[in-house]
């Protein structure tokens, strides 16, 4: 008895593995654009915690004062941040308006995230 057996040709062979080859690039730049999102996430939310943080702050110092620039920085998360606070007058001159802008180093001019706030004087 004979069988007749039936094997992959060439062009079939080359045109499987350039499927596998198109999927893995693909599978490859998914996930090195999850990994670019997911550092630069961390990197909004360290900055918005530093922002809320100085808000609260001055808030706690319970200070006073006309309108005002300050800036500083900050260690956290083994990173060196600057943030930029300013205080400004309002149309109720009981209340004043914080604005602090934070970058992730001195010579970053992105800002990685803001946040404000008010005071009122009591």
């Amino acid at each position: 008895m004979m069988r007749n057996l039936t094997a992959f040709t060439l062009l079939e062979v080359m045109v499987a593995l350039l499927i596998v080859t198109i999927t893995m690039g693909a599978i490859v730049d998914s996930g090195g654009s999850s990994a670019k999102n997911t550092a630069h996430l961390t990197q909004k939310t360290i900055a918005s915690w530093i922002a809320q943080n100085q808000v609260n702050l001055y808030r706690a110092k319970k200070t006073w004062n006309n309108a005002s620039k300050v800036e500083g920085k900050v260690e956290m998360a083994d990173a060196s941040w600057l943030w930029k606070m300013k205080v400004n007058t309002t149309d109720d001159p009981l209340l004043r308006r914080i604005d602090v802008d934070v970058y992730l180093n001195d010579d970053d001019e992105d800002i990685k995230a803001s946040a404000t706030g008010f005071i009122a004087k009591l």
